[in-house]
């Protein structure tokens, strides 16, 4: 008799009267995510200037707090996962209460991190910001971690799983536009100055706006599989778990993957106010740089499908970083000052993006399921905390990027105008990062991550062949 725990994936919503995983779970679950994207990115495209420009940190003091508030996620995100396993499933569920009552204090940090106080001393400012974004980073793990585990318990079907992820990019594409278009009309005046009153009145809406997402994906979504371990399986520590994440060289192959695509993905993110404001000369045009990278997501979703049922997931995912590799690639090599040269090829860009977007939660549902493969446990929260954190690196990565990178370059912080020397460069930070990026996160999927479909079909039989012991 295997001494593997079994995990009971039967859905029991026949037994129990629970309605079946339909349109109302998926609804709800990209809700969720539109409530995380929308806050997630908020602070990833604006903190950034929010701090140098209407806050008065330095550049390099920024650079330095998003370093430290990424050595404590690195504490903080695995002790979250696990503490989200070993928690049993009550009468809401294992996952959703944390949903249900983490959504208020991620919206309270939201805006006390964007809150300039009246009269402030200059020497409290700094402490200030650290309190409040490492606290916001404590709330969204709180929520975040639990949200991205929910997929496995609302269906145990591999194609509906893959659904979810797909709504999952729809839902941060769709945030994106609302961020894009509404943002920069709020955050700048009629002269294009930073207002202080515009972050505040931003991050209120968009704090309301997540928790009302939560709620709705709390109310519409229902836990119907059983992820509870046997009591009689043998208990597996923290440091066991961890120890086998290490060999989980999927895992490792899709947080390398991410590392360089998502940084790819986010230093645009971050420093495009700064790239039309100060080299384009033209900060009108940010919104519609902003939805024009959305566009991709859109051309690809008829597509994604048939191409992944052809080619399977870790090829569509890994040959669409080319598009990405080639657009950026003109940008560096071949510059202009046409703010409409960049728009256009970065529209070509999110092409590529889309694709990777569009896969990337199936990815980390395959992930799951090569982890309980290698170790015979199923640790889908520490698992995605493994995968957040990585995730949150990106942000803290760009965060200290562009904030060292602002202050080397001699970048002024609260300036009106900046030196062309400085544009130049701001113009480098932000096609040369990429580029590399994309390299990166091409040859993590192409070389590290080894779930091809041949594998993928290896560890699903191997699975269900113990948990029928």
């Amino acid at each position: 008799m295997s001494t593997i725990p079994a995990r009971n994936l039967s859905n029991h919503s026949s037994q129990n009267n629970i309605k079946p995983f339909g349109k109302q779970d998926k609804l709800g679950y990209m809700l969720g995510d539109f409530g995380n994207s929308l806050l997630f990115n908020f602070i990833g495209s604006y903190l950034l200037v929010f701090y140098t420009d209407a806050f008065g940190i330095s550049a390099a003091a920024v650079g330095t707090l998003m370093a430290v508030s990424r050595i404590w996620d690195a504490i903080n995100d695995p002790m979250m996962g696990v503490l989200v396993d070993k928690r049993k499933a009550g009468k809401d569920g294992k996952y959703r209460p944390y949903i249900k009552y983490m959504g208020v204090p991620l919206g309270i940090f939201t805006v006390l991190t964007f809150l300039v106080i009246p009269n402030m001393p200059e020497g409290m400012k700094l402490p200030y910001a650290y309190i409040t974004y490492i606290g916001f980073g404590m709330a969204y793990t709180a929520i975040n971690i639990p949200y991205g585990s929910l997929a496995s318990v609302l269906t145990n079907d591999p194609v509906e799983r893959t659904s979810l992820s797909t709504l999952r990019n729809l839902a941060v594409s769709f945030s994106q536009i609302l961020l894009m278009v509404l943002t920069p009309k709020l955050i700048f005046d009629a002269s294009g100055a930073i207002s202080v009153k515009g972050f505040v009145i931003v991050s209120v809406l968009y704090a309301v706006i997540a928790n009302i997402a939560y709620r709705f994906c709390y109310s519409m979504t229902t836990e119907r599989v059983d992820v509870e371990v046997k009591e009689d399986a043998p208990k597996v520590s923290l440091g066991e778990t961890l120890k086998t994440l290490f060999k989980n060289r999927a895992l490792i192959g899709l947080i390398l993957s991410s590392l360089g695509t998502l940084t790819a993905l986010f230093i645009p993110t971050a420093l495009n106010v700064y790239l039309f404001k100060d080299y384009f000369g033209a900060p009108g045009l940010l919104s519609i740089a902003g939805l024009v990278g959305m566009i991709g997501t859109f051309i690809v979703l008829p597509f994604t499908t048939k191409l992944v049922a052809k080619f399977g997931k870790k090829n569509v995912a890994t040959y669409s970083s080319i598009i990405c590799i080639v657009s950026y690639g003109i940008l560096v090599f071949f510059p202009s000052q046409n703010p409409w040269v960049y728009i256009g090829l970065t529209l070509i860009s999110g092409v590529g993006v889309a694709f990777y977007n569009m896969l990337v939660w199936a990815l980390v549902g395959d992930v799951m399921d090569y982890q309980e493969y290698l170790s015979g446990q199923r640790s889908d929260g520490t698992v995605y905390a493994a995968y957040s954190l990585s995730r949150k690196l990106v942000q803290a990565i760009v965060g200290s990027i562009g904030g060292f990178a602002l202050a080397a370059i001699g970048y002024q912080s609260g300036a009106a105008t900046q030196t062309a020397e400085v544009a130049e460069s701001i113009r480098m930070i932000i096609t040369v990062v990429p580029l590399v990026g994309f390299i990166l996160g091409a040859l993590s999927l192409k070389f590290v991550y080894n779930l091809n479909n041949k594998k993928l079909n290896e560890v699903s039989e191997e699975l269900e062949r113990r948990r029928a012991q």
